[in-house]
């Protein structure tokens, strides 16, 4: 049986301080007993297939890896967490182990969060809270909200790290990479799957997530764009206090309401519609308008208030689509609320265009049938439609941005609390009926005039730019300098196609010359001092000359056979 890595056969590439390799060496070992505990060693013994005739072994492996995770504790179960939604890449079997990750640990040490707290605030907890409730109202692997009440009578929500996190999480998740890549190099399933990319881009949102300056600008900024929507107050974000936050403090309203998941534990009957309607529209015009949407609207982050409106909460997993990217998406939108295929998949060809033009028929039928079978009337979006979607652009090697994907599976973890909640949901046509209303809502006066100030802005700064370019342009003219550059042959085929011509050309224009000049020696009256004969020479270039032109008209045959 091979022997468990050591941690100088995982590599790294950042230095560190004997402190930091004594303090890893240390977590390394402690990880490395647990994992054999929970029968994890060695690596390659781990199962990454779908083999259904092995599909009892991952369960049993998912099992104890999430037991292991948890007795881990630190950044473990975080990244955990989000390996679990990450099917398109683990096995079904994998991932029901992972979401199974418990969510609710013990609470910190009450003196170690007052004396990060006072660290943080640069003053007594009593100081700045009057009330300040120790246990926490919700406690997680990275952090604990408590309850407070400012001086003014204000209820606010602590959120602080657990004391130490910062550290663990940055010494485990540098731990976890190595041994990532270390099974990446083991285990053929590894490397297929893409394990290593896909922890490196968790890690470096567990790391942004530790940070929650990064937390508050996101909270800070779908609040303003969800008041500056059509509906202002049709869901509520709780209000920052940015004074009082910081890296590891996050202080806000405190919002007096139940979460979806307590909703649903105590099956309750309450009116759903409507709030999730609410979450849909305002998902909707987060992604396609606004740039900036809620990634993870599971029913942990979804408050009902006593008034009926739905609230959101924690704002660690945001994400974002550039200027471009949104003009794609809203597009798509278009091309699907027309049902027009076609124009879907000039959206998605321009996103990510195929590599071979001779693919894009066969594509654009494939997104016609996904369009009709995933999407049409009666269907159920889901984290395997996403799938579907990735199997569809990885038949024809297309790179959709990430971001796009990822924007695509939040409305399937969207769509996972709704299929909870309220069955009957029609995900995909109650998009439709939002999406009209968004474009609606879009077409009032005081956006319409925005949007015309800043394209008359551009407008100006084109036009007054102008001037100085045709005055450049006029000089090269003048200076015989002006030159164009046109890129030519852009498409693989028609490079293949010319370099293919210049060689047979070149090949029978050097096979020509050849057997001219073996004419012309082999006529030419012998020389006796000659060091080669003529007749020799004559021999060598009329061999060359037939080897020569045979190749060309065996390359021209080939390329007629391959046409």
């Amino acid at each position: 049986m091979p022997t468990p890595p050591r941690l100088s056969d995982l590599g790294g590439t950042r230095p560190a301080d004997a402190g930091t390799l004594r303090s890893r060496a240390r977590r390394f070992t402690e990880l490395l007993s647990i994992a054999r505990r929970h029968g994890l060693l060695p690596f390659r013994r781990l199962d990454f297939t779908h083999d259904p005739a092995t599909s009892d072994l991952r369960r049993s492996q998912a099992d104890h890896l999430r037991r292991a995770l948890e007795e881990a504790g630190g950044g473990f179960v975080k990244m955990g967490q989000l390996l679990s939604t990450r099917d398109d890449l683990l096995p079904e079997e994998w991932t029901e182990g992972l979401a199974h990750l418990q969510r609710s640990v013990t609470p910190a040490d009450p003196a170690a969060v007052a004396e990060l707290l006072a660290a943080e605030l640069h003053a007594p907890v009593a100081e700045v809270f009057p009330s300040f409730d120790p246990t926490p109202v919700a406690a997680a692997s990275i952090a604990q909200v408590h309850r407070a009440r400012l001086p003014d009578g204000t209820a606010v929500a602590v959120k602080v790290q657990r004391p130490g996190i910062d550290d663990a999480v940055r010494r485990d998740v540098d731990i976890a990479l190595r041994v990532v890549r270390f099974l990446a190099r083991t285990s053929v399933e590894a490397r297929q799957v893409g394990v290593a990319d896909v922890a490196q881009q968790y890690a470096d949102d567990l790391l942004r997530q530790v940070d929650f300056r990064t937390e508050l600008r996101n909270l800070e900024t779908l609040s303003a764009a969800q008041q500056r929507s059509a509906r202002p107050d049709e869901v509520r974000f709780p209000a920052a206090h940015p004074e009082l936050s910081g890296q590891r403090v996050l202080v806000m309203e405190f919002l007096e309401g139940d979460t979806l998941s307590a909703v649903r534990a105590s099956r309750a009957d309450r009116d759903l519609d409507e709030p999730m309607r609410a979450i849909l529209r305002a998902f909707l015009r987060q992604v396609v308008f606004d740039g900036i949407y809620h990634g993870d609207l599971h029913p942990g982050n979804v408050l009902l208030l006593p008034d009926g409106r739905p609230a959101l909460i924690d704002f660690g997993s945001v994400g974002r689509l550039d200027p471009t990217l949104r003009e794609t998406v809203q597009e798509l939108v278009a091309a699907y609320i027309q049902n027009d295929t076609s124009r879907i998949a000039d959206a998605v060809l321009r996103m990510a265009p195929v590599r071979r033009a001779e693919d894009e028929p066969d594509f654009r039928r494939d997104i016609a049938r996904f369009v009709a079978d995933e999407l049409g009337p009666g269907a159920r979006i889901g984290v395997e439609t996403v799938d579907d979607a990735v199997e569809v652009f990885g038949r024809y090697r297309l790179k959709p941005p990430p971001d796009f994907i990822a924007a695509a599976r939040a409305l399937a973890i969207f769509e996972g609390t709704l299929r909870t909640l309220l069955p009957s949901f029609d995900l995909l046509d109650e998009s439709r009926n939002l999406a009209r209303e968004q474009i609606r809502d879009q077409l009032r006066p005081s956006v319409l005039r925005d949007v015309a100030a800043r394209e008359l802005f551009g407008l100006v700064s084109t036009i007054r730019r102008l001037p100085r370019r045709v005055d450049r342009i006029s000089e090269a003219i003048e200076q015989n300098k002006l030159s164009v550059n046109i890129r030519l042959l852009a498409d693989q085929r028609d490079r293949r196609t010319v370099s293919g011509m210049i060689r047979r050309i070149l090949l029978v224009l050097l096979g020509s010359g050849a057997g001219i000049l073996a004419i012309v020696y082999l006529t030419a009256p012998a020389r006796p001092t000659a060091v080669l004969s003529t007749g020799a020479a004559g021999g060598l270039l009329g061999g060359a000359a037939v080897v020569l032109l045979v190749w060309a008209a065996v390359d021209a045959w080939r390329a007629r056979r391959h046409e």
